[in-house]
């Protein structure tokens, strides 16, 4: 057995969320962890023509797609959640009015505009593309991509002609010789790292730009229309990078968090609101491989119907790495969320009928396929940069194969799995007696030891816990 931490504040706990008359535990997304990297993964592209045409072809569909969601969408939410949609194929378009539409993009972009030897160019580059560096590269041929889909779109009469019009793109010859020379700079290690740093800096630079612009015109705001403009004209290749690394490679996740320790101030004052919370004190089961044991919880595991169903969950406890780098991942070999189907017609095969020699890679060894791909996905979940160290963080790590939302983030805990509680320096004494007051009506059959009571204190020196004996 190994005691772990986890730290809330009373509002969680007993006031607005009732979490320990519940004996709840909220799982935590990645969209709201602390740290804006975690779940990075260094990942990089680096693939034949088919699954380069292939690229090109998922920017254009999402980039027509948001095009469409501009015209028709009158609300934020829309805009910032559902605009793109990594896992969307042209098989998933509604009808084939769209799917008509969508191929003429295609045909604007590949066959008028010359951009059909792009992605030649691409798979004879001499080193893999990393995230700034391709961001830089789809950045180039953006306004042209942006032209054929607005062109289509406007031929259509599917948004109107004042919608703005797409100036200063670069012709297919100009970012010909953009990769010739990037082939070049890769040759060169000092120039590869010199690369990437610069690409890091143009999209922050570009939009920027835009919202000075914005700002000089005299707006109060910025409306809607003009966040559409931003999405349109200058964020989408740096938003769609980051959606797809984010969707296609590894299902969403969530976290248990807990801390080896609870004497150290900062998480104190982080998470347990300025030292006025608790930190609950849990058992883990040491009964196993894993240094941290496991730890037992009941949550959904699935439905019948409409209705959740709910049983046991046994889930490992595994140590925050702080010092590994992120792990390297390859794009198109880790498309690990899409169905084998949709993964063959949309990324593996060309509608030329071109099939990529990852497919027989792949389909060699799928057993150590999937290994590569559950070993990535341990790894990036369980890493943090070094700066959070002090934190001493044990998760569990719960992949979200049901789609969780908010009200199904939620597990519950036998009472018996609670070793105490430590109150804070500054916890009010109601809200002790209310924490002790739901801890006794919650074993009230007596079924399971006493939950024993610390609380931190500063002896001048250090800052530690001491135990609250009553007799």
């Amino acid at each position: 057995m190994t005691i772990i931490y986890r730290f809330r504040s009373m509002d969680n706990l007993i006031h607005e969320y009732s979490e320990l008359e519940k004996q709840e535990l909220v799982l935590a997304s990645p969209r709201y962890f602390n740290d804006p990297l975690e779940g990075y993964q260094d990942v990089f592209w680096e693939g034949d023509e088919v699954l380069w045409e292939n690229l090109l072809r998922h920017y254009l569909l999402n980039l027509h797609q948001v095009a469409i969601i501009c015209a028709l969408s009158d609300d934020d939410e829309t805009l910032n959640e559902y605009a793109i949609d990594p896992k969307l194929t042209r098989g998933d378009l509604p009808t084939d009015h769209y799917r008509h539409h969508f191929d003429s993009v295609c045909q604007s972009f590949f066959d008028k505009r010359g951009f059909g030897r792009i992605p030649s160019s691409l798979s004879s580059l001499p080193k893999p593309l990393k995230r700034k560096s391709l961001q830089l590269v789809l950045s180039v041929i953006h306004r042209s991509a942006l032209g054929s889909v607005l062109e289509t779109l406007r031929t259509s009469g599917m948004i109107p002609e004042s919608w703005p019009q797409v100036t200063n793109s670069t012709d297919s010859e100009t970012v010909m010789e953009i990769l010739d020379d990037l082939s070049v700079a890769m040759a060169d290690e000092v120039e590869e790292q010199w690369l990437e740093s610069v690409a890091s800096q143009a999209a922050p630079l570009n939009s920027h730009a835009f919202l000075q612009q914005a700002l000089q015109t005299g707006v109060e705001q910025l409306e809607l229309h003009k966040k559409k403009e931003h999405l349109l004209f200058e964020s989408f290749p740096d938003r769609y990078i980051r959606e797809i690394c984010n969707s296609l490679i590894h299902t969403n996740w969530h976290t248990l968090c807990f801390a080896k320790e609870c004497t150290s101030p900062p998480m104190w004052a982080t998470y347990a609101d300025e030292h006025r919370g608790v930190a609950l004190m849990f058992r883990a089961d040491r009964q196993t491989d894993e240094p941290w044991g496991e730890l037992n919880v009941t949550g959904r595991t699935g439905w019948q119907g409409s209705e959740p169903i709910y049983g046991e969950i046994t889930a490992s406890l595994y140590a925050v790495d702080y010092e590994s780098p992120p792990p390297e991942v390859d794009f198109f070999r880790f498309l690990g969320t899409l169905p084998l189907p949709k993964l063959t017609s949309a990324w593996h095969s060309t509608p030329d009928g071109e099939t990529s020699e990852i497919v027989d890679e792949i389909l060699e060894d799928q057993d150590t396929w999937r290994e590569d791909l559950w070993n990535h996905f341990h790894s990036m979940s369980t890493r943090k940069l070094g700066q959070w160290e002090h934190e001493q963080e044990v998760r569990m790590v719960l992949p979200d194969l049901l789609g969780s939302e908010d009200s199904h983030r939620k597990v519950t805990y036998d009472i018996s799995q609670l070793e105490g509680v430590v109150f804070g320096i500054r916890t009010k004494p109601e809200d002790r007696f209310e924490v002790m007051k739901t801890l006794s009506e919650n074993n009230r059959d007596g079924d399971s030891s006493p939950i024993e009571f610390y609380e931190m204190v500063f002896d001048g020196t250090n800052f530690r816990k001491v135990k609250l004996d009553v007799y």
